[in-house]
């Protein structure tokens, strides 16, 4: 039986999923919505409605209100459309042309519900790498086009970290680890302005962010979620992130063997000969100093003054900044198992 529900709308955290449901024509909620966890920027909700079963993306209102934010977020989507059929996506459902819709100064995505959890150290295994390489290589070997998106202008920059360290006075543990790690970031944000034009010789549109927490399983069978990083990057730079991301040992170090299920499956769409691998390792911490500098700001209470929210980048500072030195140590051993240098 039907819970029933008071005037047939349901609000949680001040959204009224009622009203979103029944204007994108997804029919009356039966339950209570129920929070999925896992979203670092956004927050994600199970939906049952009289039609089916959703993932409501409610976007983060600090990010939509940024200049390109709303652009960005469509031509994300539009990529994860653009591989479906081809690859595991889950991508937003498309409603009277839309696939983000904006209700009293709101802006949500829908998806349909998929079942599957994403795993993680270590519960991953040789065999979630041989697919992870499989999946990359494929995305990477298609050159996908899109019409509209292009490679970003100045995508490379060296951030503000001295005016952001000014900023950081106090003996909180994350400011204290900042400011120690400063000259070692400043550093490693030169190297990736120097990188900048040998890694723009080769790029594809690929997904930009396979970490573990945006694959889902369904048994042997991934899902590739959150798509909003999607866009253009040197395939050996994102080789390296997600290298990085799934072959961990769990004591710190990487496994040989998952790094070989990787790569080689890798490797039977795009080849790994005649890479500007100085470029490439240089590159490679682009986007974790990328996403030290938004949480910096962000801990800050720069972009917003929820609490929550703050909280969050304290947290995603500390752990950046660790994730930057433990890549620093597997730098050499993956230079040795690449072949770099010989």
């Amino acid at each position: 039986m039907a819970l029933k529900l008071e005037e047939k709308n349901i609000s949680m955290q001040g959204i009224d999923f009622g009203m979103v449901t029944n204007n994108l024509g997804l029919g009356e909620v039966l339950e209570i919505p129920a929070v999925v966890t896992g979203g670092l920027l956004h927050k994600m909700y199970r939906v049952v409605t009289e039609k089916g079963i959703y993932a409501v993306k409610v976007l983060n209102e600090e990010i939509m209100t940024r200049p390109q934010a709303y652009s960005n977020t469509v031509n994300s989507e539009r990529i994860a459309a653009g591989f479906q059929g081809m690859l595991p996506v889950v991508a937003a459902l498309e409603i009277d042309g839309k696939q983000i819709h904006e209700f009293d100064g709101r802006y949500y995505m829908i998806f349909p519900w998929m079942e599957g959890k994403s795993v993680f150290v270590p519960q991953i295994n040789a065999e979630h790498c041989k697919v992870m390489g499989e999946v990359l290589g494929r995305m990477h070997a298609m050159e996908l086009s899109i019409e509209g998106v292009e490679p970003e202008a100045d995508a490379t920059e060296f951030y503000d970290w001295d005016s952001l360290a000014d900023k950081t006075d106090g003996k909180e543990v994350w400011k204290v680890r900042f400011r120690e790690a400063l000259t070692d970031i400043k550093a490693w944000n030169r190297a990736v302005c120097d990188s900048a034009e040998k890694l723009n010789k080769k790029l594809v549109i690929s997904h930009r962010d396979l970490d573990p927490k945006n694959v889902m399983w369904n048994d042997t069978e991934p899902l590739l979620i959150d798509w909003e990083a999607a866009g253009y990057v040197n395939p050996y730079q994102e080789l390296l992130e997600v290298i990085n991301y799934w072959t961990e040992d769990g004591k710190g170090g990487l496994n040989r063997e998952y790094f070989d299920a990787l790569t080689s499956s890798y490797q039977k769409h795009m080849g790994l000969d005649d890479v500007a691998w100085d470029a490439v390792f240089a590159g490679s911490y682009a986007g974790m100093l990328g996403w030290l500098e938004y949480n910096v700001k962000r801990a800050l209470g720069l972009l917003s003054k929820d609490v929550e929210d703050i909280y969050k980048g304290e947290k995603q500072v500390i752990g950046t900044i660790k994730e930057l030195y433990h890549y620093q140590q597997k730098t050499e051993l993956l230079k040795d198992w690449l072949g770099y240098g010989r």
